[in-house]
């Protein structure tokens, strides 16, 4: 579903589980627990030419850092 605040911004609940979807450019952000990410990526790549780079470090000129549960932004 795309919200309406930011056309670059989508959500989906999936078996309870909330996916987050943020598109820029060619740049994708996405944010959601490990099996449905896994999932998630592989419908994308199905349809979309696409490689995956990892743990997201910068994003729309922020620095970011992960640990499991939480996303901190510099």
């Amino acid at each position: 579903m795309r919200k309406n605040v930011d056309p670059n911004l989508y959500f989906k609940v999936v078996q309870g589980i909330l996916l987050i979807l943020i598109l820029y450019v060619d740049d994708i952000f996405l944010k959601v627990s490990e099996p449905l990410m896994i999932d998630c990526k592989r419908e994308l790549a199905s349809k979309y030419e696409m490689k995956d780079l990892g743990l997201i470090h910068y994003f729309l000129g922020l620095e970011l850092w992960q640990r499991p549960s939480e996303i901190l932004i510099s």
